[in-house]
């Protein structure tokens, strides 16, 4: 059995057309009709690495395998190194989970070759025990390469080119810190805000106004986490001055402890196993440096600000769940929330908080049920960010436009040219046949530039009558929208409390999270299957009409004063996860 293992980079019509493959396995994600397109090129079946993802069940298996590697590499701090760190190289234990999957469907008989080096390739030649055949050459890797870089760039503007290299080539600080200088601190008390991201900084200042007689450090380790305005009682600083030199001597004694934690991984789990030899396990040292000086500088900020209490709108991420965990072990309110509507990372990672904010009744029953997240420890707060009221319904009827929300589906997988390859047509006659002008309201991750060059590839005949916009969602937006599509993004909630209807593109959804079936389960939204079903959208509509919205009741919510009270850490909150 011959079998083709295609790099996310390439499509079958490239890949040495000739040659008969018995099954091809894309390394990829891609829609339905890709691979039934593919499947008639080839004259084979082609299929997805993804296809074999259980969903829920994977989260289990993850948390399982992180859980193996707890307490074994802890600071001085009483900071456990893997805890923060493995987070970073779930995306890839998640894909050797499928590899693991795939190769006992294959079978050791099977002949294995790759249109390029990638890490699943060699995990599915030994964990199969077969041979390999690259079919890239030394020339087309170089192209491949420049293609590559070439690809990557054209989707950047310059502000998130300018982001990628500060985080390329500064990632501990060691230049920015040249140029910053410390501001002048008053030694009045604040929260702190750890922020990485500018979506994580929003809703950190969304909290922060809730609380407008308290004053917040909305402290900032990347440039993009800046926020064109505050509300008067947060104020902004970059983290970039409290760099310095790290102690190697420490950095060496955790590396070791390091050592011996991932022998015992490899030797208890297969997936580790796997991972050490396919070279994904070699990645924690270097994290653990940047780790290390990432502790420290917030180590410096808490010795020179008077912090009373820390909120983690990310707390998965490193820069903003390491100033979290340090708040907890110098005994102040620890507090995390999520810039997202739903978080499956705490289905799978160890909580510092000593209390989650969540938004409405979803959050809290995706983490009570899904991510198995203790009932006291979850609190409802209604969100302090205004939004205009929703329209009548004979007003919204009239409303011009059609918005597609888009999600960053690079980092997901997917690939993305055949994503909208897929769409985009769909998405054009729904907007002729409803009369409407076809929107793109873009993720934060994404660029106007980018997307503007995807039309271009894709639909150049109506690509100057889309519109794409960027940036925080407007009142202007939130009023010109007749009805909305997207995959599982956090604007389908925010579409439901204005009234707008809202689609979401389940079969483009993430392969691990359980956040589309989260959103059926409490009505948000209207859920298609499949891509033919957007054709179906006016008539759903027409059905629909001068019938109220089933909207998500926010039942348990406390207010300022409760908030207040957490920030305190005086009071508990059975009352708020009973209700």
């Amino acid at each position: 059995m011959k079998v083709l293992l295609l790099h996310p980079e390439d499509a079958v019509a490239e890949s040495y057309p000739g040659q008969h493959w018995d099954l091809v396995v894309d390394l990829g994600r891609a829609p339905v009709g890709t691979y039934e397109r593919w499947s008639r090129q080839a004259g084979s079946q082609v299929i997805s690495i993804y296809d074999y993802a259980e969903e829920i069940g994977d989260l289990y298996r993850l948390r399982e395998l992180l859980q193996l590697g707890t307490g074994r590499m802890v600071d001085q701090w009483g900071i456990d190194w893997w805890d923060v760190l493995s987070l970073e190289i779930v995306p890839e234990l998640q894909q050797l989970m499928l590899a693991h999957r795939v190769s006992k469907e294959l079978g050791a008989a099977c002949e294995l070759y790759s249109t390029r080096p990638h890490p699943l390739a060699t995990a599915l030649r030994r964990l199969l025990g077969a041979r390999l055949t690259i079919l890239e050459s030394r020339f087309q890797s170089v192209i491949h390469r420049l293609r590559h870089y070439r690809e990557v760039f054209s989707h950047l503007d310059n502000a998130k080119l300018a982001q990628v290299i500060e985080d390329k080539l500064d990632g501990k600080h060691s230049i920015r810190r040249q140029f910053a200088r410390r501001r002048y601190v008053s030694g009045r008390p604040v929260i702190l805000l750890p922020s990485a991201y500018v979506n994580v900084s929003r809703t950190a200042v969304a909290y922060a106004k809730l609380l407008p007689d308290h004053q917040f450090l909305l402290a900032l380790t990347r440039s993009n986490a800046k926020l064109p305005s505050l509300p008067a009682n947060v104020r902004s600083a970059s983290l970039s001055p409290y760099f310095a030199a790290s102690d190697q001597r420490e950095i060496e004694s955790l590396i070791q402890s390091w050592s011996s934690l991932r022998k015992q991984l490899i030797d208890i789990a297969d997936e580790f196993n796997t991972a050490h030899a396919v070279g994904e396990l070699g990645r924690i040292p270097a994290l653990l440096s940047w780790g290390i000086a990432l502790r420290d500088a917030w180590n410096r900020l808490f010795e020179s600000e008077n912090v009373t209490a820390c909120l983690s709108a990310d707390d998965s991420n490193p820069p903003s769940s390491i100033p979290l965990i340090l708040a907890k072990k110098r005994g102040l309110p620890a507090l995390s929330a999520h810039h997202g509507a739903l978080n499956y990372a705490m289905a799978i990672k160890v909580n510092h908080a000593d209390f989650y904010l969540a938004t409405n009744e979803m959050e809290r029953d995706y983490m009570r049920r899904m991510c198995h997240f203790a009932a006291d420890k979850i609190a409802i707060v209604a969100s302090a960010q205004s939004k205009p009221r929703p329209l009548q319904p004979a007003a919204r009827r009239s409303a011009p436009w059609l918005v597609f929300f888009t999600e960053p589906y690079q980092s997901g997988w997917w690939r993305s040219d055949e994503v909208y390859r897929d769409l985009l047509p769909r998405l054009w006659s729904l907007a002729q046949t409803c009369g409407l002008k076809l929107v793109f309201k873009l993720h934060p991750f994404e660029s106007i530039k980018g997307h503007r060059g995807m039309l271009r590839r894709l639909i150049p005949e109506h690509e100057r009558q889309i519109e794409v916009l960027a940036g925080p969602p407007s009142d202007q937006l939130w009023s010109s929208i007749q009805f909305a599509l997207t995959v599982q993004s956090s604007t389908a909630l925010e579409c439901d409390v204005l009234g707008i209807p809202v689609f979401l593109c389940a079969w483009l959804r993430d392969p691990f999270s359980g956040y589309v079936q989260q959103y059926g389960r409490f009505g948000i939204g209207h859920v298609l299957e499949s891509p033919e079903q957007i054709a179906e959208i006016p008539g759903l509509l027409t059905s629909r009409n001068g019938k109220p919205l089933k909207r998500q009741a926010v039942s348990g919510a406390i207010g300022s004063d409760e908030l207040e009270h957490l920030f305190s850490r005086s009071c508990s909150l059975p009352m708020a996860s009973n209700a």
